[in-house]
């Protein structure tokens, strides 16, 4: 039903089953289906939908205890039958609401924008659709909450073209005063400092639709100021992160302050004080150039989370507050995105987590702090750039070495900290292996980045079966990026190997990571795209995982990234032929039907590739069968031969050779394909033998008058019937005259 609910259709169809969708797809499919039934809830009350459930329910209980197979449609539910009960409940009809947003797809994609009218005391509100691919246009009622001087007002706007203006009347007056108690939209009454704010606007800040009642994308503008006051007074979660993240293009002293407070604020929620400390760290590198130093967001982290004795030092581990300990992760992994002006990480950041490795103590937390740590080696791989210089290598130095000598100090630094986790993690593992996964991915940073040399035969090391599978997933992922940067075939093809050997998780996985970061596109050209390739991946979707539905929806994944829905362009071409990828032999097309064709190009365009069917390619067992089982006629071997553009081609016959009781024919062509408006057919003489005879083709390219032609005479016939038919049409005429 879910899956139903989903699909963009256009009439009714049957519900898309789960295993005939890909993964990426089915999750879309979920999560719009879950998002349409919240919305349907919003419409017609929470309780009048638990109602359509409850009856739905019961009635498939009934039908579930009944010998009578008429009332087992009951156990399955499907939407028609959903809305009908929908409708019967509540008495509405949501005819419209189904078919803007179930048999279509796409969402709407708002801009919005105001300004106070003083004269008139009103708000000028304008509402524009962007409808670009993959956005719809929305028509219907849209809810508009306004935060006053007075309290919040609630509009009902009603949005029926692209762009929309409207007027929501003000119910507060402007009084100059510099602070006033403000009630809020929970009841809460606040004193609200409004000496910053424009005292001519009684407006604190306006939103759109908070209630979410409808599928929507929005981006909403207003002065800096009304997102600082939503920031800091609205107790909507959902807001303060729409705040937080208009923010960061407002770079200015009080935005740095206000996300310091809501980084310090316990009272906020725990995801709001981690997405201050993302925007935080942006916005400081926004400003690098004028000032904007990491020590900033350092001080919110020492602050918070600093010894009694001295801020520098961290104190011991506790993780007893849940918020805390996410919060204390998410400073971390800010203060390690920080840049300079010179897009370089700052050496106060590297200082600074070199002290949290230092000082970290698990010793009185009895939480374990595998994860912490973990996230302190992803941080270390945050602050890596790439090299500046690339140092030539020595001449005589193994690349598969580590090149120590001409690292900077800081890759070495951060090197030896990760070989020295993955050798801790040996002797004392943690939870998961989760700091060994954080230490290769680090190392697969330093490569990328040109501080070490590429090197897959770690990665493939940890990828072994021998391995926890969070570790394998993680070296799997760095492997899935070495192919993709590096075009490897050794490591392409380890990938594949573990795809058609591994247990099924792990198959799944790499099959998602490939499709998607795909080592190249139809649109690329890569050594990979080999004929190779092609079999095992249509070996996979068609024998290996037929039975696995999820592998093999995954499988199709990667397919489609990496050759779309045309033709591979790996795959050989020829000329009014077939080509067998396997044995490499031309085969005539129709003298062998068994055979899937790949690609034909016809003798009257040989540079444009037409697709004859979308069988996928025969694999070599597939093609000897089939070979074995059909009877072998007489085929005649072509070769090819460079063309000749002169009016006249020569066919001349070569020796014969018997292979048992078939005759085959050795010919040689020359056929001007400039002038044919269509391929030759193999001609066979009633007798066994091919006529000698060298026919002589006029300037248009067909066959001259008394020369032997390949194909049957017919258009002398054709000439004498319409001779016929006008001569009996005459005398025709001439009768009904008569």
């Amino acid at each position: 039903m879910f899956a139903e609910f989903a699909q963009p259709h256009t009439g009714p169809r049957a519900s898309i089953h789960p295993h005939l969708v890909s993964g990426r797809e089915l999750a879309v499919l979920m999560s719009k289906a879950h998002l349409i039934l919240r919305s349907i809830q919003l419409k017609i009350g929470h309780d009048l939908l638990m109602q359509v459930f409850h009856k739905q329910l019961t009635l498939a209980s009934s039908a579930s205890q009944s010998s009578d197979f008429a009332h087992w449609h009951n156990l399955i539910i499907s939407t028609a039958g959903l809305m009908k009960s929908i409708q019967t409940v509540s008495g509405k009809d949501l005819s419209h609401f189904m078919e803007q947003w179930v048999c279509r797809n796409g969402v709407p994609r708002f801009h919005v924008s105001f300004s106070y009218m003083r004269k008139k005391n009103y708000v000028e509100l304008r509402l524009k659709q962007d409808l670009p691919r993959g956005y719809s246009k929305f028509v219907g009622p849209m809810t508009v909450v306004v935060q006053e001087f007075d309290g919040h007002f609630s509009h009902t706007i009603q949005v029926e073209d692209i762009s929309t203006t409207h007027e929501l009347p003000c119910h507060s007056k402007i009084r100059k005063s510099k602070k006033r108690k403000v009630p809020l939209s929970h009841g809460e009454e606040v004193d609200i400092d409004v000496s910053s704010l424009d005292m001519e606007v009684p407006v604190l800040w306006l939103r759109v639709d908070p209630e979410f009642q409808w599928l929507r994308q929005l981006s909403m503008e207003q002065p800096d100021t009304l997102w600082h006051s939503m920031l800091k007074y609205e107790r909507d979660a959902v807001a303060q992160v729409e705040a937080i993240e208009a923010l960061e293009e407002f770079p200015s002293s009080t935005s740095r302050d206000l996300l310091r407070e809501s980084i310090l604020n316990t009272q906020f929620y725990y995801k709001v004080r981690v997405q201050a400390a993302h925007s935080l760290a942006k916005l400081i590198t926004d400003t690098a150039s004028s000032g904007g130093s990491p020590g900033f967001l350092v001080s919110v982290f020492q602050k918070l989370y600093g010894s009694q004795a001295h801020l520098t030092i961290v104190r011991y581990n506790d993780f007893s507050d849940i918020a805390a300990y996410f919060v204390q992760k998410a400073i971390v992994q800010s203060v390690a995105g920080v840049r300079n002006m010179h897009n370089q990480c700052p050496k106060e950041v590297l200082s600074f987590l070199w002290d949290l490795f230092k000082y970290s103590d698990n010793q009185i937390n009895k939480y374990s702090d595998g994860y912490y740590f973990s996230t302190l080696v992803d941080s270390l791989a945050l602050t890596v750039t790439p090299k500046v210089a690339v140092v030539p290598t020595p001449l005589g130095l193994d690349v598969a070495k580590i090149p120590v000598a001409i690292m900077t100090s800081e890759s070495q630094a951060i090197l030896q900290e990760i070989v020295q986790g993955l050798n801790i993690e040996k002797v004392i593992p943690s939870y998961k292996h989760s700091i060994t996964a954080s230490c290769l991915a680090g190392l697969r940073v330093l490569q990328k980045n040109g501080h070490l040399p590429t090197d897959s035969s770690l990665f493939r090391e940890y990828a072994s079966k021998d391995n926890f599978v969070e570790v394998r997933l993680a070296a799997l992922k760095a492997l899935v990026d070495i192919v993709q940067a590096e075009h490897s075939e050794g490591d392409m093809n380890f990938l594949l190997d573990i795809v058609e050997n591994d247990i099924p998780a792990v198959r799944l996985w790499v099959l998602q990571m490939l499709a998607s970061n795909p080592p190249f596109t139809r649109k690329t050209e890569s050594k990979l795209n080999t004929l190779t390739l092609v079999e095992r991946m249509w070996s996979l979707i068609c024998v290996k995982f037929s039975h696995d539905s999820r592998s093999r929806n995954a499988a199709v994944d990667v397919y489609s990234a990496l050759y779309g829905r045309l033709t591979p362009t790996c795959l050989p071409q020829g000329l009014g032929i077939v080509i067998d990828l396997k044995e490499k032999v031309a085969r005539s097309s129709l003298a062998s039907p068994a055979l899937s064709p790949k690609t034909l190009i016809s003798a009257t365009d040989d540079t444009r590739p037409k697709t004859i069917s979308p069988t996928p390619p025969v694999s070599g067992l597939l093609q000897k069968e089939l070979l074995n089982s059909t009877p072998s006629p007489v085929i005649p071997q072509i070769k090819m031969e460079p063309m000749d553009t002169s009016p006249g081609a020569a066919i001349t016959s070569g020796g014969s050779t018997s292979t048992g009781s078939a005759s085959v024919k050795s010919l040689s062509l020359k056929i001007p394909t400039s002038h044919l408006k269509r391929p030759l057919l193999p001609y066979t003489h009633e007798g066994g033998e091919f006529p000698t005879p060298s026919p002589e083709l006029g300037p248009s390219g067909a066959p001259s008058e008394g020369s032997l032609s390949p194909y049957p005479s017919k258009h002398k016939k054709r000439k004498s019937e319409h001779k016929h038919k006008k001569k009996n049409k005459h005398k025709q005429k001439h009768k009904h005259r008569s």
